[in-house]
């Protein structure tokens, strides 16, 4: 993906929650996979619940963004700085108030990273 940033220019969508159940399923380096991202190129980032079929993790999107999904997100935003975030909810929809949590979690990382960057 890195490369094919660099060599035709475009914007990256990075998905975190993406990153993280591969991570687990293939066995490899979040951190490491970051690192390769070129920073100018990420445009946006993307958050998002999975299911644990028993070792086995399934990006639904359809839960709350796990503990290990913001940990690494709280990465992300510092190798890359602050980047439109989306929350992807698209089955099992809960009730507004979990989303908003949800939301607000995002944006206080966001302003975590932005006070640091100051």
């Amino acid at each position: 993906m890195a490369e094919a940033a660099r060599r035709t220019g475009c914007g990256i969508l990075l998905d975190v929650n993406n990153i993280y159940v591969n991570a687990v399923n293939h066995g490899f380096d979040p951190q490491s996979y970051l690192a390769a991202m070129p920073a100018h190129a990420v445009q946006e980032i993307h958050l998002a619940g999975y299911d644990d079929q028993g070792g086995c993790l399934i990006d639904t999107h359809g839960t709350a963004v796990s503990e290990p999904v913001w940990s690494l997100y709280r990465d992300a935003v510092r190798r890359f700085g602050e980047r439109a975030t989306l929350i992807e909810w698209d089955t099992d929809i809960p009730a507004l108030d979990l989303l908003i949590v949800e939301a607000r979690k995002a944006t206080a990382i966001l302003e975590t990273a932005h006070a640091i960057a100051a």
